[in-house]
């Protein structure tokens, strides 16, 4: 007979505790979440809008440090908000203008930092964090894209290689977005992510505290710092196409194409009624998370389209800090994902006792993320 199907990932504590709802109500909050997860990217984006329409095309620069600026454009912030149709503050304009990153940065901070996490709060589920990995590395791409540096509007033609990072992640974003959707059932706000509902459980009532730094500060660090090297990538003073740009589209088209497979292996998996204890089969048999590995992959192709941009590693590293801003997010992310993500998800397989010893079996013959050959070989899963 066929053995007890893995469990479904968890459905965080506070969704245990409430009543049973009609499919009708059920539907109405997908919904309402659904418009919620659209509705948070309308504001910076009527920001970004304003700015870019209302700021003079010579704005002046203050030479301020970043924090200065920072701190003057979150004072100036309440005014330039509730009066979207005047021209934008000074600060703002030298902010958006003079300093994209950071602005992108100061975005974010207000819009997903603080106010994704009052959602968190009133919601008592981080799930809405889960969808905009694919939704705000494209909204800040649109963001560069659009930029003056890019030569929009200012009567430069956009550089080729503009055009080029933008349609590869879209396709990304695209395939991700169908990833998540499907894994969901295609419901918006039923599940948050299985390490948050740990987290939760585990941190009790500090986690009301916790999350800001566990799950909005960090995924700050990893979205935006991933995206950075969109801005250099973009700008129509990058260097003409080069090697490095082939680099690039051959590392994110790997990515997506190896996360593809992986995924759909996996969903395959998943929804299979007589599916054996572990899966070891297709690209899960060369490696333990390969949808992992063809991630990272597709970021380090994005960083690579900023060493295009430079014209080689050699103009890369002659940005100095310059560069190390553009790189900090795939050095944050890859060795968070690999040293501690990756061993959550290995901890949580082996928690079940029947699973463990076959999990065991698999670590020891096949590797953890970039795909190799499986030593040992053979397959130790079996349907019981």
């Amino acid at each position: 007979s066929a053995p007890p199907s893995p469990p479904r990932r968890r459905r965080s504590s506070h969704a245990a505790k409430r009543p049973l709802i009609s499919a009708t109500d059920h539907r109405m909050r997908s919904l309402a979440n659904f418009l919620l997860m659209v509705g948070v990217c309308v504001p910076p984006a009527l920001y970004v809008a304003v700015l870019h329409r209302r700021c003079p095309a010579e704005t002046p620069t203050s030479g301020e440090s970043g924090l200065a600026l920072a701190r003057r454009w979150l004072a100036a912030l309440p005014a330039d908000a509730s009066s979207m149709f005047a021209p934008p503050s000074s600060v703002a304009c030298d902010v958006y203008a003079s300093h994209p990153r950071l602005c992108v940065n100061l975005i974010y901070f207000v819009v997903v930092d603080v106010g994704f996490y009052l959602i968190y709060l009133l919601q008592g589920s981080t799930w809405l964090i889960d969808p905009h990995w694919q939704l705000i590395p494209v909204c800040i791409s649109l963001f560069f894209f659009s930029h003056p540096d890019a030569g929009w509007d200012e009567g430069v033609p956009q550089h080729p290689r503009a055009y080029l990072v933008l349609g590869l992640l879209l396709v990304w974003a695209t395939r991700l977005m169908h990833n998540y959707l499907r894994r969901e059932g295609y419901q918006f706000g039923d599940r948050e992510d299985w390490r948050y509902n740990d987290m939760r459980r585990e941190h009790g009532r500090w986690f009301v505290i916790s999350q800001f730094f566990a799950v909005c500060v960090a995924q700050h660090c990893m979205l935006v710092g991933l995206t950075m090297p969109l801005q250099p990538a973009m700008a129509a003073s990058g260097a003409s196409l080069n090697r490095f740009d082939a680099l690039a589209a051959s590392l994110c088209l790997t990515g997506i194409c190896v996360g593809l497979v992986a995924d759909n292996q996996l969903f395959a998996y998943m929804q299979s009624p007589d599916k054996p204890l572990l899966l070891d089969s297709g690209l899960w048999r060369f490696s333990r998370h390969p949808n992992h590995f063809g991630e990272q992959l597709w970021w380090i192709g994005i960083l690579s389209s900023a060493v295009a941009a430079a014209g080689g590693w050699s103009g890369f590293v002659a940005g100095g800090p310059h560069c190390w801003a553009v790189a900090f997010g795939v050095c944050f992310n890859h060795p968070i994902d690999t040293l501690a993500t990756l061993p959550l998800i290995e901890a949580r397989m082996l928690r079940r006792p029947e699973r463990a010893t076959l999990y065991r079996a698999y670590q020891r013959r096949t590797p953890l993320l970039a795909p190799w050959f499986v030593r040992g070989g053979g397959k130790d899963a079996k349907v019981a």
